[in-house]
């Protein structure tokens, strides 16, 4: 191990007017006691970031390091350095070490005296440190205690079981994080490593004041019954003193709004909540999801002046409404449930988000954007952000707003049960009120949920505690209705509270917060898994209100597992590959679902056999998603004579990964696109063919989002006017000039009405055998257009039989980019399909990060899949049906690139690359 670091950090002293800040971050000393080591480590970070950048550990995710560095997380670890302080800042009436984040639990001493403790990784702690400062060289150090060994202390000392004690044998994960408040994820998942980090993991800092400082500003937009925009905020101090007086100031900037109040502060009375009401001729523009318009936002000052000291904090806010809608079904056949976004109904159309790597300190914005910028280019609308992991950065949420993502923001608490002791509820809290307020100023989070899947279950006794039901289920209230929501409600009056997903939402509150059926197809949100049925057949999913999960493994790409796998490790039946799965028997289920629809890979070379098998479970999760996915769009305004449907959300488990494995993710730890991720763009295009096997019938549906024309600015009064939810024909013939709508998505417009044209082609040519044509006009946003018996089709065309034949569809013209197509048999029974040369042709600089790809085939190929190797990017299409001769996509680097190397890193396969014996 490396010497004892022992050199001096002076940190910088940022000289403000309302404070002098002594900032922490940047270089720290981490020492571990018992073993005698003392190594450099920079804060933000935890203990295994900093061992592995010392060169003391290996990767900690390379092949099964998690289990053989396991004792880092049982171990407990020191943080120290030093800073200096002024006579000047020792000499205001108030001194305070702020931490925005300590992983988790934590005492905390200057110059060797206590001063504080922590037990909350999501809390915000303030300490007083006045008494323990001096001049000159000052000495910080924080001493964290092992989070799996106190989560045991505490198992073990509490007065009954509170389950989940463990996790899956498969994890590989420990025991009893439920007991704690920290990343539960940390402690192992069904996708994800245990490391369960100790460490600084947000900013540190010192301030020095005499008055008053700004420490939480929270605000929200909403409107009044008269429809003026209306700025709810609240501004909580921190207080020097038994009063200070002084002037609080809010400014809109970019309005001519303005408020001024004289204020008076103690430290029993340290906060001002009021609301700004904004004049109509004000102009405000609005805030709106990705594809229904702009993401207008404004930046809102506020300043609080005393004695010549001024504390200011900004926020930036967007303008908008959110309703989440209950309304009565039928004859007593549930509720709705959809949210209205400045009074439309948006389908929510999006997946889960789980921590982007398990060290915390690891995730960039820029690797946030590229996420979350990959989420928005496939027509994402919307996210939850999963309760198994973090109260994401504000980076996240700010690129959230940008990019217009809504967030369904679960609380941090995830399928398990938990503690209701005083000390635990106090905790959780602080926690609530915190992050809320934090938080609530973000356009993009339009839900607040208690947990993931701890109602559901409960209720069907995953942990095998019925016996003793009523306790359980008074603890679950205590904390997720007695504590926890008056603390949302009172913070938050503009967002609905769920206490938790899957529920029946207002049903589940009626049934007295745990229903007799979470997730019924009738009420609220359902998470669907099934890893035994054909996920490639309508007739495999519910027909719910909303599907907030659901999902199928695959692996991610075999270029990420070379990071981390040895050379022999490639072998899809070998111990790593079975160590990396943290799904029970998910390696054979994927096996199982490929054998449905493929005949499986025979390739004698194990390394790639493992590549075959990859691909192949890349196309059964893009194709099993596509069909629910699709499945979910076409039933948001139809319903079933039982009262099932109007289904209006869909977001598919999950987006990311947090490390290289098969996981459920549509873009894996490298930032690779997966299968599925391409898929997306399809199957949550703003207007979609959504053909399926109907019994024996070929059902085609046209789905269209259904955008509202915004705002327009009638050019003789100048006054803005907003229909809300105006049709597309209406768009089309409003009397306003075109060029003054706010937003007009013409090609959404004109799929209202057209022409559908309908192919049937031989696997073996580029020539249809026959064409179809249906003129169709949607009179609402999901409609069939047409439905004929297969075997007449395939009679009328001439084909061979269904296994020699698929359907083609196209709106208008096939330039139009709005098609689908659809096999008429799996394709292990497929005949015609024949070997084809595909290869990349020709590539074309549009610029340093845009390159125009040309591909060629000789043949019909399905599933031609693309990859830049060794370069970071994506294409503009991925995992086709290639269908012509030639044809055209734009690869899209990240980073700037140069041509020769894009030519040389292109490679091109399809499915009939894959040795079969059809």
């Amino acid at each position: 191990m490396a010497g004892c670091f022992s050199c001096a950090l002076i940190a910088a002293v940022v000289s403000v007017s309302y404070a002098d800040v002594v900032h922490l971050s940047g270089n720290w000393t981490l020492l571990n006691n018992v073993r005698g080591e003392s190594i450099p480590a920079s804060v933000p970070g935890s203990m295994y970031t900093a061992l592995y950048n010392n060169k003391l550990i290996p990767n900690p995710l390379y092949r099964d390091n998690d289990v053989k560095l396991r004792w880092i997380g049982r171990e407990d670890w020191t943080y120290t350095r030093t800073f200096q302080l002024s006579a000047d800042e020792l000499a205001a009436s108030s001194l305070r070490l702020v931490c925005d984040g300590l992983d988790t639990f934590s005492t905390i001493y200057i110059n060797d005296q206590k001063v504080g403790t922590s037990e909350n990784m999501f809390v915000k702690y303030v300490y007083d440190i006045k008494n323990a400062a001096k001049v000159g060289d000052n000495t910080v150090r924080i001493d964290f205690e092992s989070a799996v060994n106190v989560a045991a202390q505490k198992a073990n000392a509490s007065a009954y079981d509170i389950p989940r004690d463990c996790p899956s044998m498969v994890q590989n994960g420990e025991c009893h994080v439920n007991m704690i408040r920290k990343e539960q994820c940390s402690f192992s998942w069904d996708w994800g490593p245990s490391f369960p980090t100790q460490g600084i993991w947000k900013d540190i800092y010192i301030e020095a004041f005499n008055t008053a400082v700004i420490r939480e500003l929270s605000m929200a937009t909403t409107r009044d019954s008269g429809g003026e925009w209306l700025l709810d905020v609240g501004v909580y101090f921190d207080v020097s003193g038994s009063s200070v007086s002084g002037i609080l100031t809010t400014n809109i900037i970019g309005t001519s709004v303005t408020k001024s109040m004289p204020l008076t502060l103690t430290p029993t009375n340290s906060s001002s909540v009021f609301t700004i009401t904004i004049p109509s001729t004000e102009n405000i523009e609005r805030w709106w999801p990705n594809g229904y318009g702009n993401q207008t936002r404004y930046n809102v000052n506020v300043t609080f002046t005393s004695n010549n000291e001024v504390s200011s904090e900004q926020r930036r806010v967007g303008f908008r409404t959110v309703e989440l809608v209950q309304d009565p079904v039928g004859n007593n056949q549930g509720l709705t449930f959809y949210f209205r976004i400045n009074n439309v109904p948006v389908f929510f159309k999006g997946s889960n988000w789980i921590p982007a790597d398990s060290f915390q300190e690891n995730i960039t914005r820029k690797g946030l954007r590229r996420l979350l910028q990959s989420a928005a280019d496939v027509h994402i609308n919307s996210m939850r952000v999963w309760g198994g992991g973090v109260y994401e950065s504000d980076d996240f949420y700010d690129l959230a707003d940008e990019l217009g993502i809504m967030i369904w923001q679960d609380l941090m608490f995830s399928v398990a049960l938990y503690p209701t002791t005083p000390e635990f509820l106090g905790t959780v809290s602080q926690e609530i009120t915190h992050q809320v307020r934090r938080l609530r100023h973000h356009a993009s989070i339009v839900l607040w949920a208690g947990n993931n899947e701890n109602e559901k279950g409960l209720r069907q006794d995953w942990y095998g505690i019925h016996g003793n039901f009523k306790r359980y289920y008074d603890d679950y209230v205590k904390l997720y209705v007695t504590t926890i929501k008056p603390i949302v409600n009172k913070e938050d009056t503009t967002r609905e509270y769920l206490s938790s997903s899957p529920s029946d939402g207002k049903e589940t509150e009626k049934e007295g917060w745990v229903a007799k059926d979470p997730g019924s197809e009738l009420y609220g949100d359902i998470h669907f898994y099934d890893y035994a049925s054909d996920l490639w057949k309508d007739s495999a999913y519910r027909i719910p209100r909303f599907a907030s999960e659901y999902g199928i493994q695959a692996w991610c790409d075999i270029e990420t597992l070379e990071d981390v796998f040895d050379a022999g490790d490639f072998d899809y039946w070998g111990p790593m590959s079975y160590h990396r799965n943290h799904h029970p028997l998910g390696n054979i289920e994927m096996v199982e679902e490929i054998i449905l629809h493929f005949n499986e890979p025979t390739n004698p070379d194990t390394r790639q056999k493992f590549s075959d098998i990859i691909y192949l479970t890349q196309i059964n999760q893009a194709v099993s998603i596509q069909a629910e996915s699709e499945h979910y769009r076409r039933w948001q305004n139809n319903l079933t004579s039982d009262g099932r449907g109007q289904t209006m959300g869909a977001l598919y488990w999950q987006l990311n990964d947090i490390w290289q494995a098969p996981t459920w993710a549509s873009i894996d730890y490298k930032g690779k696109w997966k299968m599925l991720h391409y898929f997306a763009r399809r199957f949550f295009a703003p207007i979609l063919i959504s053909p399926f096997m109907d019994d024996n019938f070929l059902n085609i549906y046209m789905v269209v989002d259904e955008i509202p024309l915004t705002e327009v600015k009638n050019p003789k009064t100048g006054v803005n006017v907003f229909t809300p939810a105006t049709s597309f024909v209406t768009l089309l013939k409003s009397s306003f000039p075109r060029q003054e709508a706010v937003h007009l998505m013409t090609k959404t417009a004109e799929a209202t009405t057209g022409i559908l044209y309908i192919q049937m082609y031989q696997w073996d040519s580029f020539t249809p055998l026959k064409t179809w044509n249906v003129t169709y006009k949607l009179t609402k946003s999901s409609e069939s257009v047409f439905r004929q018996d297969i075997d007449t089709l395939v009679s009328e065309s001439g084909c061979q039989d269904r296994s020699s034949c698929f359907v083609y569809m196209y709106v208008n013209d096939p330039a139009s980019g709005i098609n689908a197509h659809l096999p008429l048999t799996y394709y292990n029974n497929v005949k015609g399909l024949s070997k084809a040369q595909v290869m990349v042709t020709d590539v074309k600089m549009m610029s340093n990060t845009e390159f125009e790809v040309t591909v060629a085939s000789n043949r019909i190929a399905p599933f031609v899949w693309l990859d830049a190797v060794g370069i970071s990017g994506r294409f503009s299409d991925n995992g086709f049906l290639m269908m012509a001769p030639s044809m055209t996509v734009t690869f899209s680097s990240w980073d700037p690139v140069d041509l020769d190397t894009v030519k040389r890193s292109l490679k091109a396969k399809s499915l009939m690359d894959i040795h079969f014996s059809f």
